[in-house]
């Protein structure tokens, strides 16, 4: 018999994203394994479903590994989550999926949230390029260390941070990368989630004193500059290339109204953004 291994992508925050296949996925699971079982029980009973729950966390060890391979050899489904979000992005999602494809069983992945994704679109930074690079190093000077790397690529970078360390790494990259354009996403999904952008400088006074809820930052690349360059060349300011139409489209798909998203680019073209916007809405 094949077993069945099934990665469960969950809501980040507004339970409204989970989708029905997710639904239909841990319904017909013989098993849900997790990352926090206290978690997952509660998106479990918020659907009604009781199923007997497996921690399977950064730690898991030989049981969690044996427990599933015997699930999966009996031919049983089993269905993986994380505590939120793509499961295989900063958890344990890929060794479980390597562990179900080492057993001969079948994985599949669902499709559904994550920050990693919508803070890059609703950034307003390229999209093109990015790289994901996890939660930063708690600690000061592994921190400046792994921040001045980070500045160095040349794509869109991505990482999480948490609130109480939050103004610290936003100092640093005020030393480090003064003009560097970023955007820190607070809340996403959920009912205040909020965006600031700008420099580091910027940014830490849109912030100020608020220290609740999980965040994530996006730093232009160290080719952003290079790329705007070019592009401000090609731009004849009467119609909108195809980059710019992209870019507009994706940051208005990640919730920016018109109006929000020609704001950075107006600022890249060196146009007024009031004349930008009724090109953007004309076309």
């Amino acid at each position: 018999m094949t077993g069945h291994l099934i990665l469960v992508p969950t809501p980040i925050g507004n339970l409204g994203d989970l989708t029905r296949r997710a639904e239909e996925a841990l319904a017909q699971a013989d098993l849900v394994a997790c990352e926090d079982t206290r978690r997952t029980g509660k998106l479990l009973a918020h659907l009604e479903l009781e199923k007997p729950l497996l921690r399977f966390d950064d730690h898991a060890g030989a049981e969690a590994f044996g427990r599933l391979a015997a699930e999966l050899a009996a031919g049983r489904t089993v269905a993986y989550c994380s505590d939120a979000g793509m499961p295989g992005i900063n958890d344990p999602g890929f060794e479980i999926a390597r562990a179900a494809r080492a057993q001969g069983a079948d994985v599949t992945v669902l499709p559904g949230a994550s920050a990693v994704l919508l803070a890059v679109v609703a950034s307003g930074l390229p999209t093109h390029a990015f790289s994901f690079w996890g939660y930063l190093p708690n600690r000061g000077e592994p921190r400046r260390t792994f921040l001045k790397k980070l500045g160095t690529e040349e794509e869109t970078v991505v990482v999480f941070e948490t609130p109480h360390r939050i103004r610290e790494t936003l100092a640093e990259l005020e030393a480090l990368l003064p003009d560097r354009e970023i955007a820190l996403g607070r809340e996403l999904t959920k009912l205040h989630e909020t965006w600031y952008r700008g420099t580091p400088a910027q940014v830490r006074t849109q912030l100020g004193t608020e220290d609740r809820g999980e965040m994530v930052l996006v730093l232009a690349g160290a080719g952003a500059k290079r790329l705007v360059t070019e592009a401000v060349a090609a731009f004849d300011g009467t119609t909108l290339p195809d980059w710019a139409r992209t870019y507009l489209s994706a940051a208005r798909e990640g919730g920016m109204t018109l109006r929000e998203a020609v704001k950075p680019l107006a600022r890249h073209l060196g146009v007024a953004a009031s004349d930008l916007y009724r090109l953007a809405a004309g076309e």
